[in-house]
C-alpha cells in the first residue's frame, strides 16, 4: 500500500510538473526560427521542392497562394516549386517568431526573394513577405502547418545591365 501511495504521489507530481518542464515561449520561438532557417538553407542547397517536401507537414501542411482553397499535403505542395532548381533560387529569411505558452505551436514571418541567377546577393526579380505557422509533430519535429506569402507590389527590380546595386531594400 505504501509503495502504491509513493507511486501515485510521484505520478501526480510529474503530471503537475509537466507544464513547468515544457519549453518556454522564448525557447519555442528560438526553435521555430532555427527550423525556418534550416528550411531556407535546404531550399538553397537542394531546391525549394525538396525543402517544402521535408519541412511542411506531410498530410496537414497547407499552402495558401491566393486561391479559394489551400493546397494541402506535401504531395500537392512540392510540385509547385519544381521550377526553383538550378539557377533559380527562392531565398527567405525569418525576421521574427511568436509563440504562446504551449510548446507545440508558433509562427514565423520574414522576407522572401527570387533570384534567377541562384545568388541571393544579386538583385531579385521578385520579393515579398511570408508567414509560416509551425507545429511540433508526433515525432517532436517542427513542421510547417500553414505557409502563405505576398508579393511586394511596390518592388521594381532594376533593368538588366543597370549600374545601380540598390535592390530596393530598406537596409
Amino acid at each position: 500500500m505504501k509503495r502504491w501511495i509513493t507511486r501515485a504521489s510521484l505520478g501526480l507530481a510529474l503530471n503537475l510538473a509537466g507544464p513547468a518542464l515544457a519549453q518556454s515561449p522564448e525557447d519555442t520561438v528560438a526553435a521555430i526560427l532555427q527550423a525556418d532557417r534550416d528550411f531556407a538553407a535546404m531550399a538553397a542547397e537542394e531546391g525549394a521542392a525538396a525543402a517544402f517536401g521535408q519541412w511542411m507537414d506531410e498530410t496537414e501542411g497547407r499552402l495558401v497562394r491566393g486561391t479559394s482553397e489551400p493546397i494541402i499535403g506535401t504531395e500537392r505542395i512540392t510540385p509547385l516549386y519544381a521550377a526553383f532548381t538550378g539557377d533559380t533560387l527562392l531565398h527567405w529569411e525569418p525576421r521574427e517568431g511568436f509563440a504562446g505558452s504551449g510548446d507545440d505551436l508558433g509562427v514565423t514571418w520574414g522576407t522572401w526573394s527570387i533570384h534567377t541567377d541562384g545568388d541571393n546577393a544579386s538583385t531579385p526579380v521578385s520579393r515579398g513577405t511570408y508567414v509560416t505557422v509551425w507545429h511540433r509533430n508526433g515525432d517532436g519535429e517542427w513542421r510547417g502547418l500553414l505557409d502563405m506569402g505576398t508579393e511586394d507590389p511596390s518592388y521594381r527590380p532594376e533593368p538588366a545591365g543597370s549600374e545601380s546595386s540598390d535592390d530596393g531594400g530598406d537596409e
